[in-house]
């Protein structure tokens, strides 16, 4: 287990984990990056968002592809006091190390509001965000970070693209479940021993491609 003795476990570490053992192993404890791999349109948005929420207002030509995007986010959120944009919220405890990084945290005296923002050009899956690693994680930390009842904490993901949002609730109960999971699947992956390529169409993406399957990608992909 000293290999992960470092590590701060994440949305994405774990769905990288699930998606291929090896990658995880490449990324994470191999610690191989290339400088790209987190430069791409959804990155651009996420930085003007942030900067809007620090006070910066952007004055963007009509033609670019994040005009509407932007003034979407405005009309749908406007600035506030109380807003923190870009949060990292931190929890560790004997079995797990675990970092949500938040795009804004909406902090009052009785109340959380987490918001992540999504640029995905297919339209939400309730089902599948409230079952997401993303979303345990961002509710597990904020509930264990602050002095709130998980009954006052939600997460509400928000898409510029369609101007929709789903937002998911939170509860003891939820919380209690969460640490559960959370706990089996972190020593389940500091457990493993063997990581295994796993083939699939997620290979076609794969930054690794090259080396694994000798087939080489373009870095736009990434």
């Amino acid at each position: 287990m000293s290999d992960f003795k470092n590590i701060q476990f994440s949305q994405s570490s774990i769905d990288t984990y699930d998606t291929c053992r090896l990658k995880f192993k490449k990324i994470y404890i191999d610690n191989i990056k290339w400088s790209k791999d987190d430069q791409n349109f959804g990155s651009e948005f996420h930085l003007l968002a942030q900067r809007y929420y620090i006070g910066i207002d952007e004055q963007l030509e009509q033609g670019r592809p994040d005009y509407m995007l932007l003034n979407n986010l405005k009309k749908f959120l406007k600035r506030e006091k109380n807003m923190y944009p870009e949060y990292n919220i931190k929890y560790k405890d004997e079995e797990m190390s675990l970092i949500a990084k938040v795009d804004l945290i909406k902090i009052e005296k009785e109340k959380i509001i987490i918001y992540d923002w999504k640029t995905n050009k297919s339209k939400f899956n309730r089902s599948k965000m409230e079952k997401s690693y993303q979303t345990k994680i961002y509710l597990h930390n904020v509930a264990e970070k602050f002095n709130i009842s998980p009954n006052d904490i939600s997460l509400i993901y928000y898409n510029p693209r369609f101007d929709n949002y789903v937002k998911i609730d939170y509860s003891d109960n939820d919380h209690k479940y969460n640490k559960m999971e959370l706990k089996d699947k972190i020593v389940g992956i500091k457990n493993e021993r063997d990581f295994k390529q796993k083939i699939g169409k997620h290979c076609s993406f794969c930054q690794f491609n090259s080396i694994c399957n000798k087939q080489f990608i373009s870095i736009d992909c990434l």
